[in-house]
């Protein structure tokens, strides 16, 4: 009878749980603990972040949509009115006090919420909000209108020169956050994104202060560097007084060479300014922002501009160019070799300006 070897089976693995295929158990080798405590980590990091775009995409979006719709309803008509109201004013030694003021009547409800209105800026559609004004330029970043904290904050003026029933700032400064659900000042982007067209229908600001109704019109918008690290820097938020004539022409002209398009209104010095801005992270930064510069509509001239007339200045030169007075870090985006074109606004927009820039460029061909 043939002898025949015995046949050992294989052993049969014993199949493993979810929990054991997930989390280190005995008998793991330490190659194997050691990479499942990566997997687990990686499973955690995902869903915080996951946690983190559900709440910034969707949560945090309708959260700053329902502050912004709980400010809606406290406008009163738009029809002149005033009001005497007892208001926290700054005097001269810059201490606050209560002050028997008139203000208009459409903004009392504000005024009563929050004493810290001084006016309300529209951009209709895009924009519709009080604007409010304190001791610095840090609380309303994160603070919404009724003072809670927020990372939403509210749009608010410089602190510097406080906006009063005998003045205002000869260049009023607003700023507010860009956000998702395009409140606060998100829409100044369209001034970029939507090109020239979008700045034809909205070339005119109103912005009120609680004492009286004023309107703007757009004459820059531009994108302006805050951080050395990225090249040159305008630190247009330093401009909100004018001492001489020089400076208000030094500001404007800087506003122009860096503007997007030209809209040809006449600027002097002694106008009254209006000047927003907003975060911009087209170039993947924090340090650049959006600004939109306007002039106020003086008492004898109207506020409807010819928009035919309104230049584009986006792009390159025919040398490759920019047309607009940039920064280094925009320049490098573009190749490296790009530089600003030079100055190709109308002079003659500024009343008695001394273009240095081209007295100097003459000076050198003599």
């Amino acid at each position: 009878m043939p002898e025949f070897e015995s046949v050992k089976k294989p052993k049969t693995k014993k199949k493993q749980t979810v929990a054991q295929s997930l989390f280190p158990c005995k008998g793991d080798s330490v190659g194997e603990i050691v990479r499942k405590i990566v997997f687990l980590a990686a499973i955690l990091v995902l869903v915080g972040a996951t946690i983190v775009v559900i709440n910034f995409y969707f949560i945090r979006p309708r959260t700053i949509q329902n502050d912004a719709d709980d400010l809606s309803h406290l406008r009163g008509e738009s029809n002149g009115d005033v009001i005497s109201i007892p208001i926290k004013v700054t005097n001269s030694n810059g201490e606050t006090e209560q002050k028997e003021v008139t203000v208009l009547k459409e903004y009392e409800e504000y005024i009563k919420e929050n004493e810290d209105t001084v006016g309300y800026i529209e951009i209709y559609p895009w924009i519709k909000s009080p604007v409010v004004q304190t001791t610095d330029n840090d609380f309303y970043l994160k603070h919404n209108f009724y003072g809670q904290p927020t990372e939403n904050g509210t749009i608010f003026a410089d602190y510097e020169i406080p906006i009063t029933a005998d003045s205002t700032p000869p260049n009023t400064i607003i700023y507010g956050h860009n956000l998702l659900t395009k409140n606060m000042f998100m829409p100044l982007l369209k001034y970029r994104d939507e090109g020239i067209d979008f700045l034809k229908e909205n070339y005119l600001i109103n912005f009120d202060t609680i004492y009286e109704k004023n309107q703007y019109l757009v004459f820059s918008v531009m994108m302006v560097n805050t951080s050395r690290s990225k090249g040159e820097v305008f630190s247009f938020q330093n401009y909100v007084t004018f001492n001489t004539k020089d400076e208000f022409d030094g500001f404007v002209s800087e506003c122009l060479d860096r503007s997007y398009y030209y809209t040809g209104i006449d600027l002097q010095y002694g106008d009254e300014l209006l000047t927003l801005s907003t975060c911009d992270f087209s170039l993947f930064s924090d340090d650049v922002r959006l600004v939109v510069v306007a002039r106020k509509v003086r008492d004898d001239e109207s506020s409807i501009l010819d928009t035919d007339k309104f230049i584009d200045n986006t792009g390159f030169d025919e040398n490759g160019n920019s047309k607009r007075r940039m920064f280094e870090a925009y320049y490098r985006i573009y190749g490296g070799e790009i530089t600003w074109g030079g100055r190709n606004w109308d002079t003659s927009w500024i009343k008695d300006f001394k273009d240095e820039e081209k007295e100097d460029v003459n000076s050198a061909e003599e």
